[in-house]
């Protein structure tokens, strides 16, 4: 995933690009991101990580969990589809 100039995304596409970087990270982690079917909340699992790796990659998802969420059911969408 090449990350594009900041100075040419819009505050929604840097989060979007955030978000895509974070469930990214999450997954070369081994950690698996989903989130209710409803989108009202995340769901991690496995966490096993070290506890810091674990509350950064929790806070980061918290920041941007409204973007995270609109990926995962876009994703999903698409393979229900």
């Amino acid at each position: 995933m090449s990350i594009p100039d900041q100075k040419e995304l819009t505050q929604a596409a840097r989060g979007d690009v955030s978000a895509r970087f974070i469930l990214a990270e999450a997954l070369a982690l081994g950690i698996r991101v989903g989130c209710a079917l409803d989108g009202s909340e995340l769901v991690l699992a496995p966490m096993r990580v070290p506890r810091e790796t674990r509350r950064q990659l929790e806070r980061e998802l918290f920041r941007y969990q409204a973007e995270v969420i609109d990926i995962i059911l876009r994703e999903n969408a698409g393979r229900l589809s």
